[in-house]
């Protein structure tokens, strides 16, 4: 499996959202921090991936990237920086589930990619458990 989908992908709470609320506010969006603008005008949640990991994958800040594992597959604006450890992406949770005509959520919700059993503690997604390859859009 590790080969198959050699990222662990982690989720952070996002600055301008609580889980989902909030996520329909297009002023947010307009934050820079906040999204990533697509080559088409589009404004994605931001997938913070390592120098390292990027140059591998031939990744820029700015690019579309798909992450996928055998639950779906959801898109994302590549954010490089160290702030992440090589091996890790990173990806907000809350946003909207959006699918396109395939069935790949195009909105980055983290939900489409982890387990549905709840963890044991607190009852919810195991939303730092999941892995997932990465791959240009």
């Amino acid at each position: 499996r590790g080969r198959k989908y050699p990222f662990l992908l982690v989720s952070n709470h996002p600055h301008f959202r609580v889980h989902a609320q909030h996520d329909d506010v297009t002023w947010f969006r307009e934050i820079e921090t906040c999204k990533v603008t697509g080559p088409d005008g589009y404004k994605y949640e931001p997938v913070w991936v390592h120098p390292t990991d990027a140059g591998v994958l031939g990744l820029e800040t700015g690019d579309i990237v798909k992450l996928y594992n055998e639950r779906g597959a959801v898109m994302g604006g590549v954010r490089v920086t160290e702030r992440i450890m090589p091996g890790v992406v990173s990806l907000p949770e809350g946003a909207c589930h959006t699918p396109n005509a395939a069935g790949e959520d195009t909105n980055g919700c983290v939900n489409v990619l982890t387990k549905l059993l709840p963890t044991a503690l607190a009852k919810g997604n195991p939303h730092h458990t999941n892995l997932v390859q990465v791959e240009k859009a």
